[in-house]
């Protein structure tokens, strides 16, 4: 990339944040106020700022970071193996790649519950007391990076196709917010596999610890024997968490932290 390219692609990461956002709002804000009424949370400026900052130049530095460190750590792997990697269907490759980053987005979510130094930085996301598809992205720059370049880092180092990874990281950036919006979805049986709206709305409330760690994939849950149904268990909406600021009626200042709810 020579010096000439670098303002066009800022002003290509800054337009694609603000469509990033704009059709996660034109989605998900009218399914809010249209199935949850009063319930629903109004947008905050600040969670829209941060879902744009995260999903356009956030994306573009965790991808800079990502290419940087594959290419150091690919040329530790045998150069059969990269062959045999680009020689499976896409459909395998982006299977594996959505595997690996899910199984990484569970594990680092669940020791961030339980090791205190990762919690510092992961408590940020749980200043979240309104679920609502703006605040998908409240979090502290640490934590975003971490999950990100982590999720996505093995794929790079295998060479598995570009096209497979960003695939996975536009339907995990959509899939999350939606797992953050206030409505009242559930999958069923289905959700032991596949994560709803319901299910993430427990991790965040006060009356269900360290459960439902997993991104997309609840499945890992069950195997880890942290997953707790919505219908087993009294989901409160739109409840401020113990130990925040909302509960001395001060605004919640998402740089200020929680209790550890895991």
């Amino acid at each position: 990339m020579n010096s000439q390219d670098l303002p066009r692609l800022c002003l290509e990461a800054f337009v694609s944040g603000l469509v990033f956002v704009a059709v996660s709002g034109l989605i998900f804000w009218p399914l809010e106020e249209l199935l949850e009424g009063e319930k629903a949370a109004r947008p905050k400026f600040k969670d829209i700022a941060y879902l744009w900052f995260y999903q356009s130049y956030g994306l573009w530095i965790g991808a800079g970071i990502i290419y940087e460190l594959a290419f150091l750590l690919r040329g530790l792997l045998p150069h059969t193996w990269t062959l045999f990697v680009k020689q499976q269907p896409f459909w395998l490759q982006a299977t594996v790649a959505l595997l690996m980053a899910e199984v990484w987005v569970y594990s680092v979510h669940r020791l961030a519950h339980k090791w205190e130094f990762l919690w510092r930085f992961h408590k940020v996301h749980h200043t979240v007391v309104e679920m609502t598809w703006s605040a998908s992205s409240r979090q502290h720059p640490v934590d975003f990076f971490l999950t990100i370049v982590g999720a996505n880092l093995p794929a790079m180092i295998l060479g598995i196709d570009l096209k497979s990874i960003a695939l996975f990281v536009l339907l995990e950036r959509l899939y999350t917010v939606m797992l953050h919006s206030n409505l009242n979805l559930d999958w069923g049986w289905f959700s032991k596999i596949v994560a709803s709206p319901n299910l993430h709305r427990l991790h965040h409330s006060p009356t269900c610890r360290g459960k439902n760690y997993a991104g997309m994939l609840s499945l890992l849950d069950v195997l880890g024997n942290t997953y707790k149904s919505p219908t087993s268990a009294r989901v409160q909406r739109n409840l401020p968490l113990e130990g925040s600021l909302e509960n001395s009626q001060t605004v919640v200042d998402p740089w200020n932290g929680v209790e550890d709810p895991g």
